[in-house]
């Protein structure tokens, strides 16, 4: 009885660290799944996710306050600014939109990518990107469908061929 007991204990706290452990994860967000949309606008334009199908995009979801978050989003600037195959779209989440103004001046990025994220427009990339636990960069097939998260050379150079 005892070991029946003792089992049963174990295989419910498994069920409850995996079932929790997952539930901090966006779904739309996991490598395979369809990219969930978004609609971002800056100073010119808004965007949708959906206005890029057909093309590579790099999502880069990045604070100033992320210093990690913050490089990732010059590197990939860069990267994309060089391909004509990728398309980058950073959101930032600073607490005023004069620092990211001010963080995008002096990181010499490409204002036509960085896009600011308004308070009221937080929540969908909480919930569907789980930007309310980390900053990531999303790489997105043609198709609409995430192939890899904080990607390296050898996913960015699949995608640029």
């Amino acid at each position: 009885m005892k070991k029946f007991l003792f089992l049963t204990v174990t295989v419910l706290a498994l069920v409850l660290i995996f079932t929790s452990a997952s539930g901090n994860v966006a779904t739309d967000s996991r490598i395979g799944t369809r990219a969930a949309s978004f609609t971002i606008g800056n100073d010119s334009s808004v965007l949708t996710l959906n206005q890029l199908r057909g093309k590579w995009v790099l999502l880069t979801l990045w604070s100033s306050a992320d210093a990690v978050a913050r490089l990732d989003n010059m590197r990939y600037s860069r990267i994309a600014r060089n391909n004509d195959k990728l398309v980058q779209v950073a959101v930032n989440f600073d607490r005023s939109r004069a620092l990211f103004d001010e963080v995008v001046s002096a990181d010499s990025l490409d204002l036509s990518s960085q896009y600011y994220c308004e308070r009221q427009d937080r929540k969908q990339f909480d919930q569907k990107w789980g930007t309310a636990e980390q900053f990531n960069t999303y790489l997105i097939d043609s198709r609409g469908v995430v192939v890899a998260v904080n990607p390296g050379d050898k996913e960015l150079q699949a995608a640029i061929k």
